[in-house]
């Protein structure tokens, strides 16, 4: 146990800084490329290119039954035996990607997929990436594993601005750049840590693949209900609006993938440290409701600011065609900071191990993201998938809050809650109707409540870097 709060802080920001260096660059350089999206490809095209890659992110979890979960809480409790853990997972890993690709070019015969031979193989390198980027973070290699984002995006972006901006090659170099990028990065981390080479392919580990399967498939459902909260509205959109409709929503909804990119990391280094240090007593539940104010403060301070910061943005970077995506983000942007809350409070599941708790909360949230889609969407268009999808993730975080309350509870001021909530519901609305000037004079309020709100928090922040650079001296 750590002996501190301040060495818990500590070790919470040098993990947040850690993995902020695997992915900010990356998320930086993924969205500074959106624009150009918009000049060269056609929005019905990126609406079929995203529905490809929305039904990667179903297959995913069915296709390895999120078994690398389960490797990296065994290898973060238990490091002594990481070869047969990794053994156990690369045998699952390769014969259920050889399934399931033979089942896909099988169906291809009968019922043609768009661009098949390149979304198995997208399907494929996804599954292997993050399976190994989830073992480098279970073998506590969480450089290596930023280095992986930073690799990953670069050749993708790289590969991106040549086939598309240059050689004008169209939404198939999406999938060409997404495929080259996935197993440039793949190769490069096996030739970089010995570990993940350390496989015994002819010991049979079925014993252990059970338990370990006992603890990942519960996971599956909640991965599911998290893809319809933040996914399935593609394919309702595609259904009710059509394929134009669905490509300006999907870039809507890369605007809110840096705050998604800052919860993640976060996320990240909090399990990391939650998973390791932390128990059930007075002590840590006071340190994680102080951890969880400070959380909620910044993300619904930095919310105020994105929303309509955004709105002027997009009037000049994105294309005539795509322009209207900005009315969408503001909801999206809400739906994000319930994401974070929700993967914040599911520390609680992974240490009692009640990873079925963590599957019940979430469909509930998709119960209430998808009733919202099929009921409104064809009178509020595609306003109705922005507050959907927000919808869903607020009632997944309220369930989960109840859910844990005995078993880690996470404490709140719901005053200082409220306030901040209602104003971001305020901004997120508003922002619909307001013109450029109206959102200059919103972001003017928002950065000076955020500095009033956050000032203090950000003061120690830079004075334990500056100690950092300091000590290095």
């Amino acid at each position: 146990m750590l002996e501190s709060n301040g060495q818990k802080n500590k070790a919470l920001f040098i993990g947040t800084m850690t993995y902020a260096i695997g992915n900010f660059g990356t998320k930086i350089l993924s969205f500074l490329i959106v624009p150009l999206y918009t000049y060269y490809i056609k929005p019905s095209d990126l609406g079929d290119y995203d529905l490809l890659i929305t039904t990667v992110s179903l297959l995913s979890p069915l296709l390895t039954m999120k078994i690398s979960d389960a490797t990296y809480r065994w290898l973060i409790k238990n490091p002594d035996n990481c070869t047969d853990y990794i053994s156990a997972t690369y045998q699952v890993l390769v014969r259920n990607c050889l399934i399931a690709a033979v089942f896909l070019l099988l169906v291809n015969q009968i019922i043609p997929i768009w661009n098949c031979y390149y979304f198995v193989a997208i399907l494929v390198g996804d599954r292997i990436l993050e399976c190994v980027q989830k073992l480098l973070r279970g073998l506590k290699n969480q450089k290596l594993f930023a280095v992986s984002g930073i690799l990953y995006t670069a050749i993708l972006v790289f590969s991106n601005f040549i086939k598309i901006c240059l050689l004008k090659q169209g939404v198939v170099a999406l999938l060409q750049s997404v495929i080259f990028s996935q197993w440039c990065t793949i190769i490069f981390l096996f030739i970089v840590e010995k570990r993940l080479r350390a496989i015994n392919w002819k010991k049979k580990y079925g014993h252990l693949q059970k338990e370990m399967l006992h603890y990942s498939v519960p996971l599956v459902p909640a991965t599911l209900s998290w893809w319809v909260m933040s996914a399935s509205d593609r394919y309702v959109i595609r259904w009710l609006l059509g394929s134009a409709a669905n490509g300006i929503y999907a870039i809507a909804g890369k605007f809110p993938s840096i705050l998604q990119m800052i919860f993640t990391m976060f996320n990240n280094a909090w399990t990391d440290m939650a998973l390791a240090e932390l128990g059930k007593d007075v002590q840590n539940e006071a340190y994680t409701e102080k951890i969880f104010k400070q959380l909620y403060k910044l993300s619904f301070c930095m919310v105020l600011i994105l929303i309509p910061v955004t709105k002027i943005v997009t009037r000049f970077i994105l294309s005539d065609a795509y322009k209207t995506a900005s009315i969408y983000i503001g909801f999206l942007y809400l739906g994000t900071v319930f994401q974070g809350f929700s993967s914040f409070c599911s520390i609680g599941y992974l240490q009692q191990k009640t990873t079925g708790g963590a599957a019940k909360t979430s469909m509930y949230g998709a119960l209430a993201n998808l009733v919202i889609d099929v009921v409104v969407m064809r009178f509020m268009g595609l306003h109705a998938a922005s507050v959907s999808t927000f919808a869903g993730f607020f009632m997944m975080w309220l369930c989960r809050m109840q859910d844990i309350k005995e078993s880690f509870p996470v404490r709140i001021n719901k005053n200082i809650f409220s306030l901040y909530f209602i104003l971001s519901i305020g901004f997120a609305t508003v922002t619909i109707w307001t013109n450029v000037l109206a959102d200059m004079i919103l972001t003017v309020i928002a950065v000076s409540l955020f500095w009033i709100a956050n000032g203090e928090s950000l003061k120690q922040i830079i004075m334990f870097v500056k100690e950092k650079k300091s000590g290095k001296k």
